[in-house]
């Protein structure tokens, strides 16, 4: 078994470890690996975990055994789900859930064995391409949820990412009207081909009038945020109605870039202002969602490499950025 561990100093360190799986684990062959914003912070040694660490919590696999006693036949492929156990209240207050890549060894490798509660089986007619996303899936699933968002609402949503992108389709989902802000061109077109009608290009656009504009003067009933370098966090007050709601939405707690607005802004609107960093409990939704195949993913990946180009591959990255690149790695 091959693993690539993250120093925090932008390197891997490849280790060969024997795949002996415990009682009950089931041993897997990675497929299709998607690094993550996390992921490359973690690479780059500036997110809040212990290393050395093997990163990536999205990933797809193929069973490795007959396993009867859970109905798994060899080559069965499996979306791995990344949740390792819910989250609660501990002594020290609120903690999320655990997650492989995160608070565990994570997926960039070419075996794993997992519990059988991390298994998933494909739903027909889903792709790898499409069933690397689940866990972004469930994220921007509890975001919309979390905003009660209802028959046409307008939901502005800031930064161009795949994350967004799914939101946006999810509000279109639940009837809603999504207006995608961002000056990437290729989220841009991203966002018209999955339905998008309303997508700003802040650089040659005065976003706060053409919200008015196409709102009808109320503004945006709810407003997100992905809490990414370069977003523009004052739309949050700006551009959301009186007494709308807002979401910052990141992919782990472990790397959440500093973003500063005026709260007395968000204060004088009486804005109801929430985060989601996770979503474990929306993860077998997420699934039905992409049984349902009423999301897109057409042209989310960018370029796919093999395992051995990980490295060089996080480095793009972490030039690049991971928002700008979406990779996925062939393991």
């Amino acid at each position: 078994m091959k693993l690539y561990k993250a120093t925090g100093e932008r390197i891997f360190k490849e280790q060969e470890l024997e795949n002996n799986p415990p009682e009950g684990y089931i041993r897997l062959k990675l497929g299709l690996i998607l690094p993550s914003v996390t992921d490359v912070a973690i690479f780059e040694g500036k997110a809040g975990v212990n290393y050395p660490l093997v990163p990536c919590r999205m990933a797809t696999a193929a069973v490795s055994e007959d396993r009867d006693e859970y109905g798994l036949k060899l080559g069965a492929k499996v979306i791995l789900n990344p949740y390792i156990d819910t989250a609660g209240d501990t002594e020290t207050g609120y903690a999320p859930p655990r997650l492989y890549g995160i608070d565990e060894d994570g997926f960039l490798r070419d075996f794993i064995s997992v519990p059988i509660d991390n298994i998933v089986p494909f739903p027909e007619n889903v792709r790898e391409e499409e069933g690397v996303f689940t866990d972004v899936v469930a994220i921007a699933l509890k975001t919309i949820k979390s905003l009660k968002v209802k028959k046409g609402d307008y939901v502005a949503i800031i930064g161009g990412s795949v994350l967004n992108l799914i939101i946006a389709q999810l509000a279109i989902y639940y009837q809603a009207i999504p207006i995608l802000i961002t000056s990437d061109e290729k989220y841009l077109s991203l966002a018209a081909a999955s339905g998008v009608y309303y997508a700003l290009n802040e650089a040659k656009e005065n976003v706060s009038q053409r919200v008015r504009l196409v709102t009808g003067g109320r503004m945006a009933d709810h407003t997100v945020i992905q809490a990414l370098t370069g977003v523009t966090p004052n739309y949050l007050y700006t551009i959301t109605a009186e007494g709308g709601t807002s979401v910052i939405v990141g992919t782990h707690t472990a790397f959440t870039p500093k973003l500063e607005c005026d709260i007395s802004e968000i204060a004088a609107k009486n804005l109801t202002v929430t985060g989601v960093t996770h979503a474990r409990e929306e993860f077998n939704a997420a699934i039905n969602l992409l049984a349902q195949k009423i999301l897109k993913f057409d042209g989310f990946i960018d370029k796919t490499v093999p395992l051995k180009e990980s490295e060089t591959l996080f480095k793009e990255l972490s030039r690049d950025g991971a928002v700008s690149v979406v990779a996925a790695i062939k393991a």
